[in-house]
């Protein structure tokens, strides 16, 4: 069922140009996306002098990493082949990409872990940035380089640690700010109060 799925999706990939455009840059843009709402958040908290701002976007960024290290343990545990490795002919790659691990999605787990943090920061914001993972998600698929159930496996991946990250270890992050402050403070860097 995931192949048909992922066939249905991939079809019209190469027949629409604009849409395949806006597909190749939905999916191409993600790390630098996600990237940069990490690094303007923390900015900003640092701006402000919001601790818990700058607690925000290291909780999401440990987020991202730990969706990462998990991913990497499942992939070398059930190693998936991409769709255009084990279908050559029947998916239309629309991008250039290695042929490693397809399941989980590391772009789908690390957007989503971001996105979950940012929503229990900004609901709005992480609206925003849950919707664009979202469509991420589908371009990721649609451009031929993964199946749905990698990209549903990557949500699932970063939700869990963004979640566990969020209830379970918030005085972890606390003490993971508190000592970014003290090295900004080492490093003879404005830190706002």
């Amino acid at each position: 069922m995931d192949y048909q799925l992922e066939q249905w999706i991939n079809a019209p990939a190469g027949n629409h140009p604009f849409l395949d455009s806006a597909m190749v840059h939905l999916a191409d843009w993600a790390e630098v996306v996600f990237i940069g709402i990490i690094v303007i958040w923390f900015l900003v908290g640092w701006a402000r002098g919001s601790s818990r701002e700058r607690e925000g976007a290291i909780t999401a960024l440990v987020g991202a990493g730990v969706a990462l290290l998990v991913n990497q343990i499942i992939s070398h545990i059930w190693y998936r082949p991409r769709p255009f490795v084990s279908h050559p002919k029947a998916v239309h790659l629309l991008v250039s990409h290695p042929a490693d691990a397809s399941f989980p999605s590391d772009h789908a787990s690390a957007a989503f872990a971001i996105s979950f943090v940012l929503l229990a920061f900004h609901r709005r914001l992480g609206a925003l940035a849950l919707l664009y993972a979202i469509l991420m998600s589908y371009a990721r698929v649609y451009v031929g380089e993964h199946y749905p159930g990698d990209v549903a496996a990557g949500f699932v991946v970063g939700a869990a640690a963004a979640g566990v990250l969020l209830l379970w270890l918030e005085p972890a992050m606390k003490a993971l700010r508190r000592l970014v402050d003290h090295i900004i403070t080492m490093l003879h860097l404005p830190l706002p109060h």
